[in-house]
């Protein structure tokens, strides 16, 4: 499977080392991660993964944000990896397993071109009551402007083609924002959108989301907004590559 997984990672633990070793060993044909100007406290995570087989790491001097991580990633790929079908993105913490990350890649590689979400079930007992009532609000915002119910906006597991690499970079926002950005752009250059259903990982008491429901929400929902003025409204290019030329 042609198939190279970004994974933007600030501060990560020691599961980020089985995360790789794990992704690598169920077909992905390279794992890059982006150390995004983590602490030095850090250095024994990332020494852990310099030397697997099939992992690049990529490294920003000071943090820059997510955004910009994966950013660096798909430039990487697009440089590097001619041959490549598409890519995956994943979190560093062990919250995408990496039977939903293959799931979405092959979803990708046997559908229509498009941005596939590994979408989460958030009416299960244990979703935190704080991610719920933050994406169903975001959720429904986004149907509102752009007409696509979209279950699960905040999921990092998302998939999409080589074709739309350069496109992809070229999205505005470098930090949390950037993935909204990118659902926006999507909408508005008629990239399809597919879910994937997913498992749904929380662990007890959700410790290591910062999500506020309330603050995060609207701000979130601001980034909506102003992307839907900026791409519908002035008409503007939501993203450089929309006819599937190559990077």
């Amino acid at each position: 499977m042609d198939v190279a997984a970004i994974i933007p990672a600030y501060k990560p633990d020691m599961r980020l080392k089985s995360h790789v070793e794990s992704l690598l060993s169920n077909g992905f044909s390279k794992v890059v991660v982006i150390d995004d100007g983590s602490p030095s406290a850090s250095s024994a995570v990332f020494d852990s993964i310099a030397d697997i087989g099939g992992c690049v790491l990529l490294r920003h001097v000071a943090n820059r944000g997510k955004g910009a991580a994966l950013k660096t990633g798909f430039s990487w790929v697009a440089e590097n990896m001619p041959g490549v079908a598409g890519v995956v993105t994943c979190d560093a913490d062990g919250q995408h397993r990496s039977a939903d990350c293959l799931s979405v890649a092959k979803a990708m590689l046997s559908g229509p071109r498009g941005l596939y979400l590994g979408t989460r079930n958030f009416s299960l007992a244990g979703v935190p009551f704080r991610s719920r009532f933050g994406n169903f609000w975001i959720s429904v915002f986004f149907w509102i402007l752009h007409g696509t119910w979209l279950a699960d906006t905040q999921t990092g597991l998302r998939a999409f083609r080589r074709e739309d690499l350069t496109g992809m970079a070229s999205v505005r926002g470098e930090r949390f924002d950037y993935e909204m950005e990118m659902l926006c752009a999507a909408s508005c250059e008629r990239l399809p959108i597919k879910a994937v259903s997913i498992e749904t990982v929380y662990e007890p008491g959700n410790p290591t989301s910062h999500f506020s429901p309330i603050v995060d929400s609207f701000v979130i929902c601001k980034v909506v907004f102003a992307a839907f003025l900026r791409y519908v409204l002035c008409r503007r290019k939501a993203f450089s590559c929309v006819k599937g030329e190559k990077p």
